[in-house]
């Protein structure tokens, strides 16, 4: 992945990335033309108290941040004094409340994934407050919009309502708590991007929507400022001598600037735990249509870019699921070669929505099914029907985009650790009838992580970085009409079944 454009004049020689994801923290290190020169990842504990609730250690999540920071230094034999900035990426909507005197949790993270909130969700997207804050912040109420489970979280345990109401709390996403952790409680600030994620961001305004956090009673207060993706986060010590941070953007947004999807209408899709669309819309504020939300893309020198989202909760955490669950398979790597063993899922449909559905409806109560099976199924026939069902989801996405939106999206750039799997993106291909590219890097979260950094830190510019990836290879439709259409006619039979299904 050399940079095209020459190397970018900096004294340091790298810059670190912190890339937060659902399952696991990632370090890595790049040099001055965004190569990769060291990598370290490791998972952190999921916790599963009931069907309906996803939660971390954030306390985990810092101190193995921490050391896969340290491991990916000493892998690339540099020290703190080699590095120019630090950017940092993360799982949005994924947050934490903690004691600012302290430095402590109060309580697990709540994970995006968690669907605790769905009754709420749903009563307040009815009603007036929900039409309301949908048409200021771009999105629906749902689950995964933290100021939701705070309210849960101030009615159902002991002692946080007057915790949060005493003064000494603070609100993060999980970047915005990392940031806090390595400025040793100097910063409390959060991205744009990441802000608009969660569902109570006036994005015309750019100030969080008061109205929505008093119809709730929830103080705004323990909310953080919020600033462009690449701006002065502080600095840590935490590795010796002196790092800024200088950039920190929502993994999906990240993605999108490192993909060169710089001009309205470019767009990606990103494969890892679950599953995101994205389309950059411009400058202009757009309210989505139903399915799709709308988000900051990025903002720069105080310029910001929208985008349009569509979201599968559970992809790439569904395989992990055949793993860890069904324990059918030893590591995700070998999905590729069982499901290409087979050459259809004889009959066999997988719904992965283990976490409702989000696109082409939103469905907190879904969940996962798998239909079809018949006493010919095996293993290998699960598996690919695993794979076939990420993508039938994300022609999901795609129908909503054109048929809603009016935009026909004819090449998807896609990126995340799943897209690595072959058989998986010629299925996007087939599936979306949509010329599929992958970069020879499917790091792209990362990537575009390093470069908001350097911008932040004065380093580049956004010109700069408009051809650093390369196409490692371009998946075209190959599946007659005939086949597609049968088979995504059964796909639509199985998920609709799936909907509702914690409904009595």
């Amino acid at each position: 992945m050399p940079h095209k454009k020459g190397e970018l004049r900096w004294q340091k020689n790298y810059v670190m990335v912190i890339d937060e994801g659902t399952t696991g923290t990632r370090s890595l290190i790049f040099d001055k033309s965004l190569n990769i020169i060291a990598s370290s990842y490791t998972e952190f504990t999921q916790y599963t108290p009931a069907s309906d609730k996803v939660e971390h250690d954030a306390m985990e999540i810092y101190d193995k941040s921490i050391q896969m920071c340290r491991q990916a230094m000493e892998q690339a034999s540099i020290s703190s004094d080699d590095i120019a900035c630090i950017g940092i990426t993360n799982q949005r909507n994924t947050f934490v409340l903690w004691d600012k005197n302290t430095g402590l949790p109060i309580h697990h993270a709540i994970v995006w994934q968690d669907s605790r909130c769905g009754e709420m969700a749903d009563r307040l997207a009815s009603e007036q407050i929900g039409k309301d804050t949908f048409a200021a912040t771009g999105k629906k109420l749902c689950t995964y919009q933290p100021v939701l489970p705070i309210r849960w979280l101030m009615d159902n345990v002991d002692g946080i309502e007057s915790q949060v109401n005493s003064g000494d709390i603070l609100f993060g996403t999980i970047d915005c708590w990392l940031i806090w952790k390595l400025t040793e409680g100097a910063v409390h600030a959060v991205a744009s991007s990441n802000a608009s994620s969660l569902g109570c961001y006036d994005l015309k305004e750019k100030k969080w929507y008061q109205p929505i956090f008093d119809h709730l009673k929830v103080p705004v207060s323990i909310f953080p400022e919020v600033l462009d993706d690449a701006a002065d986060y502080g600095t840590t010590n935490l590795f010796g001598s002196p790092i800024p941070i200088t950039g920190a953007i929502a993994d999906q947004q990240s993605a999108l600037f490192s993909e060169n999807c710089h001009q309205a209408g470019s767009a990606k899709c990103t494969n890892g735990t679950g599953t995101f669309m994205d389309i950059n819309i411009g400058t202009e504020v757009k309210l989505p249509p139903d399915g799709l939300d709308t988000l900051i893309a990025w903002t720069l020198n105080g310029v910001t870019y929208y985008c349009y989202e569509g979201m599968i909760a559970v992809t790439g955490s569904a395989v992990q699921w055949l793993r860890d669950g069904l324990q059918i398979i030893n590591s995700s790597a070998e999905t590729e070669e069982i499901a290409a063993s087979v050459e259809d899922t004889n009959g066999v449909y997988f719904v992965p929505t283990l976490a409702g559905i989000n696109c082409p409806e939103y469905d907190p109560f879904a969940r996962g099914l798998i239909a079809g099976i018949s006493r010919g199924a095996t293993k290998a026939h699960l598996v690919r029907a695993t794979l076939e069902g990420i993508a039938f989801s994300l022609a999901d996405i795609m129908n909503v985009v054109k048929d809603r939106t009016g935009i026909s999206v004819n090449n998807l750039q896609i990126d995340g650790g799943a897209s690595k799997n072959n058989l998986l993106a010629q299925m996007i291909a087939d599936y979306t009838q949509a010329s599929v590219s992958r970069p020879n890097s499917v790091e792209a979260t990362a990537l575009g992580g390093a470069e908001m950094a350097l911008i932040g830190a004065g380093l580049a510019k956004q010109e700069d970085f408009a051809s650093v990836m390369d196409i490692d290879r371009t998946f075209t439709p190959q599946m007659d009409d005939e086949k597609r259409t049968k088979n995504y006619e059964g796909w639509e039979r199985a998920r609709k079944r799936a909907g509702k299904w914690l409904v009595e």
